[in-house]
């Protein structure tokens, strides 16, 4: 770059920078407006959240731990979401308005130290002693009316502290120039510029050529070594491999501007030593060319990125709060439906467990009915004339075992209770941990409602000793006629025709007597069975169950309402934070009435926005392209509808079965949109999937 050119740069930049701080008042105002809606959100928010925490307080539901548990979740959501706006402001505040930031980020070793010291025309004192950082050491310098961090080196071992400050530090940045080598790219260094486009951040990316040199160096095999590894073949082969990694995480890596360098060189051209070959080491480094692509960026859309950084500050982290809110919701949804599948299944095998309970009860006393009154003919023909008759028969009823039988069934029926709810417990624990397991996201801190040990570890409770059996029996003697036969003996010549008719009479009438006492026997045996069945197993054992499973059904449903409810308001001004900051892109780009065919906009930063045009309109080719180059972010469209689902399928594409889909509705409202394989869809389906949520407000889920 000639003399002149280079003030016509540095003119040029100046000027642009000046116009950065109209952008950054813009932006901040944009952010602030956004921040002030929310607080008005955040307060209506908390006084459902305070209403439905005295409802509960007051409730008659009896399990007090689940109760506390709900409390204490829905608290948990009041207390965040009061915290969310005072942590917004802190970090609209914390960004620059008066310079244009740019952060480099790296591995350790990978050329940020050299890079600083040739912006800052150093002398290597800190070359090489990136693995000698402390911590917390952050390092910031002008270059040009730029201002520029150094944060310590990202995906180093045991570096998660020093990755937090570097990310920390890309939130307050406008641009970030991310350092690689050609060694190749590597999943660590991928993973990190992911994190990087989450933020929203435009990106230019330098890959550092390694090739040693020094004074005792052949400068013209230098020269030819280093030209070889310049070839642009090798160097394009690995900025594609570098590129390819976004693709699994869904984001578009061809939209950054990658820049091939010897930063050695660079430094090398600027120091005495190397005087003789200055001008050489710096046409063989490449850097005008890093120089010049920085500067034209910032030139080009630096204002816009300004503008950028301040309202994405905003909204990335707004996302991730809406997207935790619809996923635990679409969580507790999930649990309350497996509850409500195990609230059918108790219900239906309540229903025959009593059925069939009667039943068996009824089998039973039958049998037992049938097998004392075989007993009544030879004991009547043994005993009619026997005053200790009494004592004989209850020999023989205690001989039959009759409450240790009753005792038995009634204490077979109460295992297979135990056994149905410790079923029922294990089904309930193995699927709401699964449900948990594929909901992981731990961003706001909040269990979920159910502790399966305390609510489901049932064990029945019977009564032991007999289960009150023994005084079933009604006591006293039969009501024995035998012992007047003496008497009639002495009459009978008299007043009948024969012994042996009065004998006959008197054995029907015993009878008939016993008959009738075992018919009330077995009828008031029966009466104190069904008793247990009712009182010590139905009542006490499965109807508090089923009770237990409404009240904590009802408490998951609340808190599922809750959240979505919280996620709805949160998506309303998001939206109306993307309409601005599009309307603002596209007038930046000299395509202002576009936007009155913007029906409303869905945005992930870093990956995609979604375009919701009003039906019939169309949206500019060029305009598209143009936003697109600017945002570095894919561009969907959507053509508004009344029917939700047509809005939902056009939201997804292709990348699922759209015909398995279907949309739940919940009181007649819709609720839930379940899509059965989402799980194994690619990640830019992934990303859609997300938007779709955003635009729908409906709970996304299996």
């Amino acid at each position: 770059m000639s003399l002149q050119e280079e003030i016509k740069s540095t003119e040029k930049l100046d000027d642009v920078l000046k116009k950065c701080e109209d952008y950054a008042e813009l932006g901040s105002r944009l952010a602030k407006d956004a921040v002030s809606l929310l607080r008005n959100t955040v307060w209506n928010v908390s006084e459902i959240l305070n209403k439905e925490i005295d409802n509960i307080k007051k409730s008659n539901f009896s399990d007090n731990k689940t109760n506390e548990s709900l409390i204490t979740q829905l608290s948990t959501i009041s207390s965040d979401i009061k915290k969310l706006p005072e942590g917004l402001v802190e970090n609209i505040n914390a960004l620059s308005k008066t310079t244009f930031t740019i952060t480099l980020f790296g591995k350790t070793m990978a050329g940020k130290s050299t890079l600083m010291e040739i912006l800052t025309h150093g002398n290597g004192e800190s070359i090489g002693r990136g693995a000698q950082r402390t911590t917390r050491d952050i390092r910031t310098y002008m270059y040009r009316g730029l201002h520029i961090t150094d944060v310590p080196g990202i995906a180093a071992f045991e570096g998660k502290e020093d990755e937090d400050i570097a990310f920390e530090a890309a939130k307050k940045s406008d641009l970030i120039l991310f350092l690689i080598t050609n060694d190749g790219p590597q999943a660590c260094e991928a993973e990190c510029l992911k994190k990087v486009f989450e933020l929203g951040k435009p990106v230019i990316c330098i890959i550092n050529v390694k090739a040693d040199i020094s004074h005792s160096t052949n400068f013209k095999i230098f020269e030819r070594d280093l030209n070889k590894k310049f070839e642009k073949e090798k160097l394009d082969n690995i900025k594609n491999q570098f590129i390819d990694f976004g693709k699994q995480y869904g984001q578009n890596w061809r939209t950054i501007n990658f820049a091939y360098v010897h930063l050695k060189s660079a430094f090398l051209s600027q120091q005495e030593e190397f005087i003789d070959n200055k001008d050489k080491l710096y046409k063989l480094s490449r850097f005008s060319y890093v120089e010049r692509l920085i500067v034209n960026e910032i030139c080009t859309n630096g204002s816009f990125y300004k503008l950028k950084a301040y309202t994405d500050i905003v909204v990335v982290p707004l996302v991730n709060v809406l997207e935790t809110l619809f996923n635990q919701s679409a969580q507790n949804s999930k649990q309350g439906s497996i509850l409500i599948e195990k609230r059918k299944k108790i219900n239906k095998w309540t229903e025959d467990f009593e059925v069939d309970g009667k039943k068996r009860i009824k089998a039973f006393l039958s049998s037992l009915s049938d097998e004392l009154k075989r007993e009544i003919a030879s004991f009547s023909e043994d005993n009619y004339d026997n005053q200790n008759a009494s004592d004989e028969w209850n020999q023989i009823l205690g001989k039959k075992h009759i409450e240790k039988r009753a005792e038995k069934l009634l204490k077979q029926l109460g295992k297979e209770c135990e056994k149905e709810l410790q079923e029922i417990s294990r089904e309930v624990n193995n699927e709401i941990k699964l449900s948990h397991e594929v909901f992981s996201d731990a961003s706001i801190n909040m269990d979920v409602i159910i502790d399966g040990k305390r609510i489901w570890n049932w064990a029945t409770t019977l009564v032991s000793g007999g289960l009150m059996i023994a005084g079933l029996f009604l006591s006293g003697p039969i009501g024995w006629i035998g012992a007047g036969i003496g008497l009639f003996g002495w009459l009978g010549s008299i007043l009948f025709s024969s012994r042996e008719e009065k004998i006959h009479d008197a054995r029907q009438k015993l009878e008939k007597k016993l008959s009738n006492y075992i018919d009330k026997m077995i009828i008031r045996l029966e009466k104190n069975m069904l008793n247990v069945l009712y009182n010590e197993l139905l009542k006490k054992q499965l109807y508090p169950m089923k009770k237990t499973i409404n009240n904590v059904i009802s408490s998951i449903f609340v808190l599922s309402n809750v959240q979505q409810n919280f996620a709805i308001e949160l998506n309303k001004k998001l939206q109306m934070i993307n309409m601005s900051v599009v309307k603002e892109a596209l007038v930046y780009l000299g395509y202002s009435e576009a936007v009155c065919n913007i029906f409303n906009i869905a945005r992930i930063p870093g990956y995609a926005m979604m375009i919701i045009l009003e039906d019939g309109k169309h949206f500019p080719d060029d305009a598209s392209k143009k936003l697109y180059s600017l945002m570095k972010e894919k561009i969907w469209y959507v053509f508004k509808k009344d029917n939700l689902k047509s809005m939902l399928l056009q939201a997804i594409g292709r990348g699922c079965d759209r015909d398995e889909i279907y949309i739940q509705y919940i009181d007649s409202v819709p609720r839930i949109a379940h899509i059965p394989k989402i799980d194994s869809v690619d990640a830019s389906t992934k990303n859609r999937v997300r938007m779709a949520q955003q635009i729908t407000e409906l709970l996304i889920m299996k």
